[in-house]
């Protein structure tokens, strides 16, 4: 009758363990998307019924033998953060194998936009590229499955004729931004400027 009773703290650990392993991944995104957030996707007040979503998906390493069996599984993760008038932005994690679940960083280029009579109204006169940046919001976002690629577009006022763009693919475990455009100019059209692009021709 005692020997049971001495496997009750074994089972005991042994269930806290697994309820631990069981706890969802949208649960702890969401407790990451929290502290890595910060006050910017706090308050914001509307919340979209699609404000988390996932996709797992496989890719074969660079370092594999090309055998399936090489091949690395990981989930992706989307999280709203915070809407304007014309705007919504969200977050994106990754979940690797022995990563565990970490927060993404998009590559962008930094540049100065020099205005005609220094007038955001008047010509856009250049766009120079100074360097390199990155952030961990993107605007107006979305997640293609099928080509594994993510695109934002992030209007720089209602009319959306001036804008920035980018677009990201997923290429051996992390994604690489291949294009990005910028329309500094406030004329009523939509004509970018290509300031990266690495994109190849199909």
């Amino acid at each position: 009758m005692i020997r049971p009773l001495l496997w009750l703290p074994i089972l005991a650990l042994s269930a806290t363990a697994a309820l631990a392993q069981d706890a969802s991944l949208e649960k702890q995104a969401r407790k990451l998307h929290k502290l890595a957030g910060g006050d910017a996707c706090e308050g914001s007040g509307y919340v979209p019924e699609n404000d988390y979503e996932s996709w797992t998906f496989s890719y074969l390493p660079s370092w594999s033998s090309g055998e399936e069996s090489d091949r690395a599984e990981v989930t992706l993760v989307r999280l709203f953060c915070y809407s304007g008038a014309y705007n919504e932005s969200h977050a994106y994690y990754l979940l690797r194998e022995y990563d565990g679940l970490q927060p993404l960083g998009f590559a962008e280029p930094a540049f100065d936009v020099k205005y005609e009579n220094d007038d955001y109204n008047g010509a856009v006169e250049a766009i120079t590229v100074v360097g390199m940046t990155s952030r961990n919001l993107l605007v107006n976002s979305y997640f293609d499955p099928d080509t594994l690629t993510i695109e934002s577009f992030s209007k720089w006022r209602g009319l959306g004729d001036a804008s920035s763009a980018g677009t990201w693919v997923f290429r051996d475990g992390a994604f690489s931004l291949v294009h990005f455009t910028v329309d500094a100019s406030y004329d009523g059209e939509m004509d970018g400027e290509v300031l990266v692009n690495y994109q190849t021709e199909q």
